[in-house]
């Protein structure tokens, strides 16, 4: 673990959404320039930290060895760092998991998703449409809604936009990777304005975008969260603050605010950028009023290096303002890694009913490992994470589950409909 401990602290990274390392400032030209660059040593370096730590290495859904052999024939033959970076950033793309992604990124990458997306797309039938639009996002104002057919994305027919992001790396990919594609595809490349078509009715509609990460950075120059009152029932919404330790007071402040209302809402779907396990247990401790478990760990790094396999419980204590009512969390596309981790953390220690679509499907810890001979940065899951009673937490079910929870076909908000139905019916019978 020598290797691993110089460049990342797994516990703590607890949850990161990817972009946060990844993207940071790339190598300098004295760097880059101060020793000559062997593409075959750089690749046999990413492979084999891909293989010692990379906790979701071994996929059913993909042919694994096949990847990396395509990868590797082409890697090896990089003129230089550039090349080479993009066909390691391409190669983590084919594994449709947003936590695994190679930096520094440059203007011809696409957005990072889900941080930089505002639409969530379905392949079905060799037809891509838009699965969930992120609520209160330029395409939510626009109008876009689930249901519709989504023809091409900044001029490219949305069979070939759906796989440009993988390059030569993936000449047959699957529905799934077609779909990953496609979420990129529509995101569009990085800080970039997008033109979308899309069939509506029959016909054709053309709808201009800003850059998607417009949405996130008057977020992250907006309050931390939103508390609202509906009756009797208090309702607390995060704006992707699970990753700022100022959460933790103002979370307790919000709480104590609602502590006269008869039941709550936490909502999770506006949380794409993950947080830290700090945050995760000052909220889920509210909830609870004994040490409760909320989440099961596995490293598989260690099994794989020394034969020895860690599993582990990460469990959560008691935290004052303590609330007793019923407890509805909300979900969604745009819930990744620490909100995910919430989601099934508040469902497993305190009880909540959980009402959401599929979520961003964020895999594992995130941790970060800086690749020196390449000067690279990878971001990759080194821990796989499940509910306390098994279920990996990629593949949690809801107890309501949505087909999508920010928007529905006719613009309205299908979770917070459901949660409000939910409460009261339980308020109700009490």
């Amino acid at each position: 673990m020598k290797k691993l401990a110089k460049a990342i602290s797994p516990v703590l990274a607890l949850f990161i959404v990817a972009p946060v390392y990844a993207g940071v400032q790339a190598p300098s030209e004295q760097t880059k320039s101060a020793e000559t660059f062997d593409a075959g040593q750089a690749w046999q370096e990413f492979e084999d930290q891909f293989r010692l730590f990379y906790a979701y290495a071994q996929r059913s859904d993909i042919d694994v060895e096949a990847q990396l052999a395509r990868s590797k024939a082409l890697a090896v033959q990089a003129p230089d760092r550039d090349i080479f970076r993009k066909i390691l950033h391409q190669t983590a793309l084919t594994f449709s998991d947003p936590h695994f992604i190679v930096g520094p990124f440059d203007e011809t990458d696409y957005s990072i998703i889900p941080t930089g997306s505002d639409i969530a797309t379905r392949y079905a039938g060799g037809r891509f449409h838009v699965a969930d639009v992120r609520a209160g996002s330029a395409a939510d104002k626009a109008g876009i809604r689930p249901g519709w057919q989504i023809v091409s994305a900044d001029g490219i027919a949305m069979s070939a936009a759906a796989i440009r992001p993988y390059g030569k790396l993936l000449p047959e990919p699957t529905d799934r990777q077609r779909n990953y594609g496609a979420m990129l595809a529509v995101s569009g490349l990085r800080n970039q304005p997008r033109t979308l078509v899309f069939e509506v009715d029959g016909k054709n509609r053309t709808i201009n975008l800003p850059a998607s990460y417009d949405l996130g950075k008057s977020i992250s120059a907006g309050p931390l969260l939103e508390t609202h009152r509906n009756g009797d029932i208090g309702i607390i919404r995060i704006n992707n603050a699970l990753g700022n330790n100022d959460l933790i007071p103002a979370f307790d402040r919000a709480v104590a605010s609602l502590s006269d209302t008869r039941a709550m809402i936490i909502d999770l779907r506006n949380t794409p950028s993950g947080g830290n396990t700090e945050v995760a247990r000052s909220i889920i401790g509210h909830f609870v009023t004994d040490t409760r478990s909320y989440q099961i760990h596995e490293i598989p790094s260690l099994e794989r290096e020394f034969t020895v396999p860690r599993r582990f419980i990460e469990q959560v204590k008691p935290r004052n303002p303590q609330y007793q009512g019923p407890l509805v969390v909300l979900g969604g596309r745009w819930t990744g890694s620490m909100g995910e981790g919430l989601v099934i953390g508040l469902d497993a220690a305190a009880g909540a009913h959980t009402i959401a679509s599929d979520m961003a499907d964020l895999l594992g810890a995130l941790s970060n490992i800086t690749l020196a001979k390449s000067g690279a940065r990878m971001d990759l899951g080194t821990e796989t994470l499940f509910h306390v009673n098994g279920t990996p937490r990629e593949d949690y079910i809801a107890d309501m589950k949505l087909e999508s929870a920010d928007r529905d076909a006719d613009g309205n908000d299908p979770a917070m409909r459901s949660a409000l139905e939910y409460l009261g019916r339980e308020l109700d019978r009490s």
